[in-house]
């Protein structure tokens, strides 16, 4: 018997093997931007990197908001950073260091954010740092340097605490935030060396210190006497010195100096070892480690930024003009 054929459906219909896609669940970005600092502390990384990081994704989401805009993660697109958010501080004149540090925060937040599959496409590879002008590095001439070493009175304690703190930074070329973080325990005498414990991302370091300076740590220590804390420098009152008090003092010995045409600065002591660092004939390597850069590139610079200075002690030391022999 002919079997009768049924009409087929012209309406095609999604198969049950086929997933049929929902519309994407929008992120809450505030709440992923709590995660990610948690993120950052669980990775122990410095008070100052997660409140760089936390104030840099605020401004994003001011900068969207000037613009009649919100930063929806579900739908965020590589184009609109691009243009909503680095062509608004173009637009503003923004140094380019200003912009690679929030480029740099937004990176780090996309990625953990494709990571932790907040969003679906991975927008921190897209992005890509400014060309960045050169920075303009100022440092202490040798004359300044002494004239700030003279200024505080070595006869109270306080002045002999801001001179070692002085004489410490230029002998290391340390961070502020890392001196200010020192432990008794972290200085050793007998290898003549300074433990840092948590540098710069997190990573620790050792820093030479030579004869000098360690006989004037040790004339600190006896004044400084056994106390409750154990924090390398203190104040009168026998607690942890901030970070903020030493800038003030230091600025006032500028002062008293009165040091122009220079920024009196602890970070202006970082600068300054290394230029003489380089002057005396240190290798760029052991400067690296010294000084605790990651990459090479900033010791680098330094050597190209005081490449006139090098020029002036080359010709004082040049092997072939100090060589005693006949003229052609």
């Amino acid at each position: 018997m002919d079997m009768v054929m049924k009409r087929r459906n012209n309406t095609l219909g999604k198969s049950k093997s086929e997933s049929v896609s929902s519309p994407p669940k929008q992120v809450d970005f505030h709440e992923v931007l709590k995660s990610f600092i948690l993120e950052c502390k669980v990775k122990n990384l410095s008070k100052r990197t997660i409140q760089f990081y936390e104030e840099n994704l605020n401004y994003l989401v001011k900068v969207f908001e000037a613009q009649g805009l919100t930063v929806n993660l579900t739908i965020l697109t590589y184009r609109d950073i691009k243009q909503k958010f680095i062509g608004y501080m173009f637009e503003k004149g923004l140094a380019s260091n200003t912009l690679n540090g929030r480029i740099k925060t937004c990176k780090a937040f996309f990625k953990y954010s494709y990571k932790e599959g907040f969003i679906v496409n991975n927008i921190a590879d897209e992005l890509d740092l400014v060309k960045s002008e050169k920075l303009m590095i100022q440092t202490f001439t040798k004359e300044q340097i002494l004239n700030l070493l003279n200024q505080p009175n070595r006869n109270t304690f306080t002045g002999l605490r801001d001179y070692t703190i002085m004489m410490l930074l230029f002998e290391t070329g340390m961070r502020i935030g890392e001196l200010t973080k020192l432990k008794l325990e972290d200085v050793n005498f007998k290898e003549h060396e300074i433990r840092i414990v948590k540098g710069k991302g997190g990573k620790p370091r050792r820093v030479p210190f030579q004869k000098t300076c360690s006989r004037v740590l040790k004339t600190y220590l006896e004044e400084r006497k056994d106390v409750e804390t154990n924090a390398l420098f203190i104040t009168v009152d026998n607690e942890q010195l901030g970070m903020r008090t030493i800038q003030e003092n230091i600025q006032t010995y500028g002062r008293l100096a009165r040091i122009s045409g220079v920024r009196v600065s602890p970070h202006t002591f970082r600068h300054t070892m290394a230029k003489f660092y380089i002057f005396n004939g240190g290798d760029i390597f052991t400067l690296q480690q010294i000084l605790g850069h990651s990459t090479i590139d900033m010791v680098r610079y330094y050597v190209e930024l005081f490449s006139s200075d090098i020029k002036d002690q080359h010709q004082k030391y040049s092997p072939v003009e100090n060589l005693e022999f006949k003229k052609l």
